[in-house]
């Protein structure tokens, strides 16, 4: 028997389900001789939901993250902790899924399989044996070992990569790794979708996958997080158009337009949860959601001027942090950083470096070169950095193997072992490899200790408190240690137009880092173990490039001037004007005898 249903006649065959599948099938709404039928996608994707998971709650929140997803192609949702970021993206892309099994494949990426497991992965396998269990006919075979849920049964045996209908659990941190997205680029399926999680913690290449996943026919993702960091992959990704420094912090749930990839930013704010909607006397509406109990447990350990408190209990992105970075992206931007370089024609000098490490964070090598460009400048170009590979099952210690690759590396690109600088921060049993594989004259570089009598740039002045004669300011006036000189040698190499060919991961890896003024009005830069505390990485990148600057110092490169370019040209005139007509105007009240 056949019934009525948003302006047509059902068959008697479609239950309630097959009728709002089909709906979606369809765009929500379609015409048909000029006459409009269905109610739109949010509102048949709601049927659905009701349909397959009566018991999850409608709130404002869910809304707001269900129509953002529907209607945009990428959409990044980011908050406090606990206000249902993951399951907004996981019941919406399964719902697709189950609509359009045999065209669909559905990426789900988080940290590590313990990450997966615990957030968006075991909540999407959750979801889809709730709903398989009330509707048997729905697609999808679990194969649990592959992290993979396949619209054809496709044996164990299978690979992963091979799964191209379906839903696909990715890690992207392997064996302490970082390896992203990369071999899930080349994937194609007439509709393609992305829950990238803990976008926050991933490395900075890890958006970089994304234009290669737009190739597809129909590409949509959902970027979470919790907000950290405006330079790391999920604030990159949140950042509006009109930048982050233009965007005061919320206080209340915000949604905004984005630059990338013309996206949209849901940002859900702790102390504007759906439970506050409700009287405070009555009992908390949404258990699973921010409350005034969780914030008012996290207030009895932390002041609400604290970290925890800030991403445990607001989640809006701390756009002040911006202000003490050691370079940022659009530093590099505007003074060219990541241009190509034309040289003039005359000698370079190559350096190479390597940031060595023998398990846990990466071994970095490769090289940089200086020498004058067709403006008559000396400049800095940086050759991409190499991962050392380094094999674990082999009778030949890591030192050696690193010290093998430095040579072969070094001997192809023609860089003379007096001319290559490596870490020796703990590590001396490297050089000892070094010179017994290749040669006694690489030159070690010690992170630890003070900051050196060398000028900080050739124009940084200051008036000695001694002689108040005007000098140059030195590194160890303005650094509080030497790993500090050593990453600013990079930033203010940037500020004098001397720095080409830097890459967008070694860029992003020193946007990370903060630093501070300490005791005697110098500068000191975070340590490395709390940058790792913070972003979840340690900066090897960064490192190699800080230890091949350097190498490059000591071998004759100078940061000429930092002055912006309409100071160019100038001179200390100005101080010696300033400094007579003070004498003036003292001798001018100075009271005199009379004779």
């Amino acid at each position: 028997m056949s019934r009525e249903r948003y302006g047509l006649l059902w068959d008697s065959n479609f239950d309630d389900l097959q009728i709002e599948m089909l709906c979606i099938q369809k765009n929500g709404k379609w015409t048909d001789k000029g006459v409009t039928f269905g109610e739109g996608l949010p509102f048949h994707y709601e049927r659905m939901r009701k349909l397959l998971w009566p018991e999850l709650d409608e709130h404002r929140w869910h809304q707001l993250c269900r129509d953002e997803i529907i209607k945009n192609k990428v959409t990044v949702i980011m908050g406090c902790k606990s206000s249902g970021k993951t399951h907004s993206a996981s019941w919406v892309y399964l719902c697709e899924y189950f609509c359009f099994p045999n065209t669909t494949c559905v990426l789900v990426s988080s940290t590590d399989l313990r990450g997966l497991e615990l957030r968006v992965w075991g909540e999407i396998k959750s979801l889809w044996q709730q709903a398989i269990d009330k509707y048997p006919y729905l697609p999808g075979h679990l194969i649990d070992s592959k992290h993979a849920i396949s619209t054809d049964d496709v044996s164990e045996n299978d690979v992963a990569r091979d799964l191209r209908k379906g839903i696909i659990g990715i890690p992207c941190v392997q064996g302490g790794k970082f390896v992203g997205l990369q071999k899930w680029i080349g994937i194609k399926q007439k509709r393609l979708r992305l829950i990238a999680d803990e976008a926050s913690l991933m490395s900075g290449g890890f958006l970089s996958a994304f234009s290669n996943l737009d190739g597809n026919e129909d590409f949509r993702a959902v970027i979470l997080g919790n907000p950290n960091d405006p330079m790391d992959p999920l604030g990159r990704a949140a950042e509006p158009r009109e930048g982050w420094t233009s965007h005061l912090e919320p206080t209340k749930t915000e949604v905004w337009d984005t630059k990338f990839m013309n996206g949209r930013c849901v940002n859900l704010i702790g102390t504007d949860s759906p439970n506050f909607d409700y009287p405070a006397n009555e009992p908390t509406r949404f258990k699973y959601l921010i409350s005034r109990e969780k914030i008012a447990n996290t207030l009895s350990f932390f002041p609400k001027d604290s970290v925890e408190y800030y991403t445990q209990c607001v989640g809006s992105m701390k756009v002040g942090v911006l202000t003490r970075r050691v370079i940022t992206r659009d530093l590099c931007h505007q003074f060219h950083a990541l241009d190509s370089v034309i040289w003039s024609g005359k000698p370079l000098t190559k350096i190479g470096g390597l940031d060595a490490a023998y398990g846990g964070d990466r071994c970095v090598g490769g090289h940089i070169e200086f020498g004058v460009d067709v403006t008559g400048k000396v400049v800095i170009n940086v050759n991409p950095p190499i991962l050392v590979p380094i094999r674990l099952k082999t009778d030949t210690v890591a030192e050696d193997q690193i010290a093998e690759w430095v040579r072969e590396y070094c001997e192809r690109n023609h860089i003379p072992p007096e001319n290559f600088y490596h870490d020796s921060t703990g590590r001396g049993t490297l050089g000892t490899s070094l010179a017994r594989k290749w040669s006694a004259q690489c030159n070690p570089v010690e992170f630890g200790g003070a900051a050196t009598n060398r000028p900080v740039a050739l124009d940084y002045y200051i008036i000695d408190p001694k002689t108040h004669q005007r000098r140059l300011k030195l590194c160890s006036e303005h650094y509080s240690k030497f790993v500090t000189e050593l990453w600013f040698a990079i930033r203010y190499a940037i500020e004098a137009g001397q720095m080409r060919g830097l890459t967008e991961e070694v860029m992003d890896e020193g946007s990370l880092r903060q630093w501070d003024k300490v005791k005697g009005d110098k500068i000191e830069i975070e340590t490395k173990v709390d940058m790792k505390d913070r972003v979840g990485r340690s900066p090897d990148l960064f490192d190699w490039l800080a230890i091949c600057v350097e190498g490059a110092r000591r071998r004759g490169f100078q940061i000429s001037k930092l002055v912006s370019e309409v100071e160019e040209g100038s001179t200390m005139d100005w101080w010696t004007d300033l400094q007579f007509k003070h004498k003036q105007v003292r001798r001018n009240h100075v009271l005199t005898g009379a004779s």
